[in-house]
């Protein structure tokens, strides 16, 4: 299962925001954005879809791309599914390192 909690709070913290702020542009809670991040709450759809249409993040590809495993995939798409990886970190400003964890 990819971490979608670790990953959203990736997210806000790249775009320098307080949960404070991220949960008023989501329209949620601070309490509920915060059990999100520390994977006591899944987000739904509807909230990952308004992580999509606040950042214009997908939160399940770039879980994936922050922490899958290209090994797992079919080899024709593994050279496309890096290069993504590699396109997102970039566009967040954040080098990182094998275990996707900020270096």
């Amino acid at each position: 299962m990819l971490p979608l909690g670790k990953t959203a709070r990736y997210l806000r913290e790249r775009k320098r925001l307080t949960q404070v702020q991220a949960a008023q542009t989501l329209g949620i809670t601070q309490v509920h954005l915060s059990n999100i991040e520390n994977n006591k709450a899944i987000p739904s759809h509807d909230l990952i879809d308004r992580y999509r249409r606040a950042w214009g993040v997908d939160l399940h590809m770039l879980a994936w791309c922050l922490h899958g495993d290209v090994n797992d995939l079919p080899e024709a798409v593994r050279r496309p599914m890096l290069a993504l990886a590699t396109a997102w970190r970039q566009e967040l400003g954040d080098k990182l390192d094998v275990d996707g964890d900020a270096a």
